[in-house]
C-alpha cells in the first residue's frame, strides 16, 4: 500500500505557541483617558462656578465704586448737571415766582416757608420725555434730605437723597428700583434739588 508523502494530511504533533487570553473570551473595553481639565470640572464644577460668580460680583462692585460721581450744583447764575449747564434767563423767563434755569433741561425752583424748596424739571433721556419733582429740605440737625418722583417714558421711580453735614460734598441717592448713586457738590458751590434721572 503506497504511503502518502511525508507532511501531507498528517497532524503536526509538535507543540505550538498560541496566544491564550487570561480570563474569558469576551472583548476587552479600552478605558479612555480623561483629560485633566475635564476631570477637574467633573469633580469641582460647583466650586468653580461659585468662585466665578464671586469674582464677577467683586468686579461689578469695583466698577461701581470707581465710577466717578456725577456733580450737580449751583454756581453763580448757572446750574451744572454733569457735563450739562443750565442758565438763568433774563427776567426769569417771564415767571413771577420761583427761579428758572434753561438749556438741555428746564429746571424751576420755588422756595417754600421754613427753608424748603420744591423743584421740577423736564428733559429728554434716550429720546423719551423725562420729568421730575423734588421736595428739598428744610435742613435738619445733621442732614438735608429730599424726596423725588421721576418719570421716564412710562416708568416712575421714587428717590430719597441725603446730604449729610458730617460728610459734606456729596449726596447719596437711593431709588425704589434699587439704584444707588453718589452725587458730588464741589467746594464753594451750592447744593440744589435734583429732579433729574441721574445715572440712567
Amino acid at each position: 500500500m503506497p504511503q502518502p508523502p511525508a507532511g501531507v494530511g498528517l497532524i503536526d504533533r509538535d507543540p505550538q505557541l498560541l496566544p491564550v487570553p487570561l480570563g474569558d473570551l469576551r472583548p476587552r473595553r479600552q478605558v479612555r483617558s480623561v483629560s485633566t481639565p475635564l476631570r477637574l470640572w467633573r469633580r469641582h464644577s460647583f466650586e468653580i462656578l461659585a468662585t466665578g460668580g464671586l469674582l464677577l460680583a467683586v468686579a461689578a462692585a469695583v466698577v461701581t465704586v470707581t465710577r466717578p460721581a456725577i456733580a450737580v450744583y449751583l454756581e453763580g447764575d448757572s446750574v451744572h448737571i454733569g457735563s450739562l449747564t443750565l442758565s438763568h434767563p433774563r427776567e426769569n423767563g417771564g415767571l413771577a415766582e420761583g427761579r428758572l434755569y434753561t438749556g438741555p433741561a428746564t429746571l424751576l425752583m420755588v422756595s417754600r416757608p421754613g427753608g424748603a424748596v420744591v423743584a421740577s424739571a423736564v428733559t429728554f433721556l434716550g429720546g423719551q420725555r423725562a420729568t421730575g419733582v423734588c421736595t428739598f429740605g428744610p435742613p435738619a440737625a445733621t442732614e438735608i434730605t429730599e424726596r423725588c418722583i421721576l418719570h421716564v417714558g412710562g416708568e416712575s421711580v421714587t428717590c430719597v437723597d441725603a446730604l449729610r453735614f458730617d460728610a459734606p460734598g456729596s449726596w447719596e441717592r437711593a431709588c425704589s428700583d434699587g439704584q444707588r448713586l453718589t452725587v458730588s457738590v464741589p467746594a464753594g458751590a451750592a447744593a440744589i434739588p435734583m429732579p433729574f434721572p441721574l445715572g440712567r
